[in-house]
């Protein structure tokens, strides 16, 4: 059995991340306060969101730093915007603090919801996914 320690960010993980933003790498004057986030890994439509792509591989404790330009934020996050706190969008770029907090399994019922999340477009379009 692994440890939490040797667990790897990768498909079908769950994880649970801490973020802040800021205006330069490294600072956190936009998300001064840790946001969390948590989802399931790997689970978009067109693959690997660039957010996935700099977590693949990570372990508890790690951090990775990105620059969002406002103009990619859909492209960057994908499916996984939908899960996250707020966000520095009205900036035309800010950089993500994030630190890998936890990796975990999928139960087979989290799995089926976390599916169904990714198929919702979170607006109020009748469409049926009640907006969330």
């Amino acid at each position: 059995m692994q440890t939490q320690e040797q667990r790897v960010v990768g498909p079908l993980k769950e994880i649970s991340l801490s973020y802040t933003a800021g205006s330069a790498p490294g600072t956190d004057d936009y998300i001064p306060s840790p946001e969390t986030l948590r989802f399931v890994f790997g689970l978009g439509v067109d693959g690997l969101t660039p957010f996935e792509a700099e977590l693949e591989g990570r372990s508890v404790g790690e951090q990775v730093r990105c620059r969002v330009d406002r103009n990619r934020v859909l492209e960057v996050f994908g499916h996984i915007l939908n899960e996250m706190g707020p966000l520095p969008i009205h900036k035309d770029q800010f950089y993500l603090n994030v630190q890998v907090d936890e990796i975990g399994e999928v139960d087979s019922r989290k799995l089926v919801q976390a599916l169904a999340a990714t198929t919702s477009c979170g607006g109020d379009c009748g469409c049926g996914c009640g907006g969330h």
